[in-house]
């Protein structure tokens, strides 16, 4: 029953992500719904299940979006692991350590898929950092900060 929640609750993210997040992106600069599904699963049930997720979400992710096959199921991967090795620690979740969690897991995510993504270009290391990485960083944790409110122990209330 667990798998069928997570595969509607991925379905609606996937669905948000291609028709409301086009028009919420500031010029190319959007949020990651999937990335908070990621977290969601991570802090729930630790890394391996995250890692999958992650896995699983990046591939469709990147038959949708992207030329760079792999990209977004490797950094979401990473995401996961990132988030589920959080969860392990068994602390009491607050709004602060939520708010750590989602942010480390943005950065995982944001430096790896854009480093990659911008390697072979001729765009400097800096200004990938400050026109790429920290605006999805930012808009990913802003967002992750919206669900936590207004779905209170969305993200790490166990299911």
């Amino acid at each position: 029953m667990r798998v069928v929640k997570y595969i509607l609750m991925f379905g609606f993210l996937t669905l948000l992500q291609t028709t409301l997040i086009p028009l919420l992106s500031i010029q190319d600069i959007y949020p990651d719904l999937l990335l908070i599904g990621v977290i969601i699963t991570g802090i729930r049930h630790g890394s391996t299940p995250a890692i999958l997720a992650g896995c699983l979400v990046g591939f469709v992710q990147d038959a949708a979006v992207t030329h760079l096959y792999g990209l977004s199921a490797l950094a979401k991967s990473v995401a996961g692991f990132v988030a589920g090795y959080f969860s392990r620690e068994k602390v009491k979740y607050n709004f602060v350590i939520t708010l750590g969690v989602v942010a480390a897991t943005a950065l995982a995510n944001s430096v790896l898929y854009q480093a990659v993504y911008y390697f072979d270009t001729n765009i400097s290391l800096g200004w990938a950092i400050v026109r790429y990485i920290i605006p999805h960083f930012i808009y990913t944790v802003i967002v992750g900060i919206i669900v936590n409110a207004v779905w209170p122990g969305g993200l790490w209330g166990k299911s």
